[in-house]
């Protein structure tokens, strides 16, 4: 039978390496390194019967010791929030299926939110086809997408609202975005040039684009070339499914 107190031994020299390991990739490990010397001097000078010497050493490394929590408060608050989020455990994530999932209904609930208000938006989501041309002529935003950030952009006084918004990989990245217009690209009134942009880009590229209407408060996909007029929304989290799954 293994003896309890060798047990115990063994568990804190694990805690104890463990712990140097961890904050070795901290400033505060060099100062704990420099407190283990100050000590080792310390017991070092009193066993040659420094005593003197060794008391200055030991009563430094003491008092250091005592005042780690006060000179690195903020860093062990932040070392502790660290090891608090305890990554070292088997968290599940969501599938990209799961994730795109969300994404879409997040999306179409802001846009079937600004279409209600008959905010216009052109939104164009990035699939295969970098749209690194596109997203340069615009402002960088990378930010989460939500749809109060979408109606404070697309806002009638925004400074963001004329142009398009890209969207890659669920995040907005750009705004104020200038899509090019194809010259034959031509549409019929009430269509405008949102309407002749959002379709010029899916001709260009394989990205899929949702323009809103600010006169009829209607949503448009737009995808290969292709307009689908006046779509529901139920509809459109189907299309998007399948167009972003491929």
């Amino acid at each position: 039978m293994v003896d309890l107190s060798t047990i115990d031994l063994i568990l804190a020299i694990t805690v104890i390496v463990a712990s140097l390991f961890y904050l070795k990739k901290f400033p505060v490990f060099r100062v704990v390194v420099g407190i283990f010397i100050l000590f080792i001097c310390s017991v070092i000078f009193l066993s040659i019967h420094f005593v003197f010497t060794g008391l200055i050493f030991g009563i430094a490394s003491v008092f250091i010791a005592f005042s780690l929590p006060l000179i690195f408060a903020p860093e062990i608050r932040h070392y502790l929030d660290k090891l608090g989020r305890v990554h070292w455990l088997i968290i599940p994530k969501l599938s990209k299926k799961q994730a795109d999932h969300i994404f879409i209904r997040n999306l179409v609930d802001g846009v079937y939110e600004m279409a209600e208000k008959k905010i216009g938006a052109l939104i164009v989501l990035q699939r295969r086809t970098k749209l690194g041309n596109l997203i340069e002529t615009g402002i960088k935003i990378d930010a989460c997408l939500g749809s109060k950030i979408l109606q404070t952009i697309f806002y009638p006084n925004s400074p963001l609202h004329d142009g398009a918004v890209v969207i890659v990989e669920g995040r907005i990245v750009s705004a104020k975005c200038i899509v090019q217009v194809l010259p034959e690209v031509k549409l019929d009134p009430p269509f405008g040039l949102r309407h002749r942009a959002g379709l010029s880009i899916t001709k260009d590229t394989d990205a899929v684009s949702l323009i809103i209407s600010e006169q009829r408060g209607e949503v448009t996909l737009a995808e290969n070339g292709k307009f689908d007029l006046d779509i529901k929304k139920a509809e459109l989290i189907d299309k998007l499914n399948i167009l972003l799954a491929k």
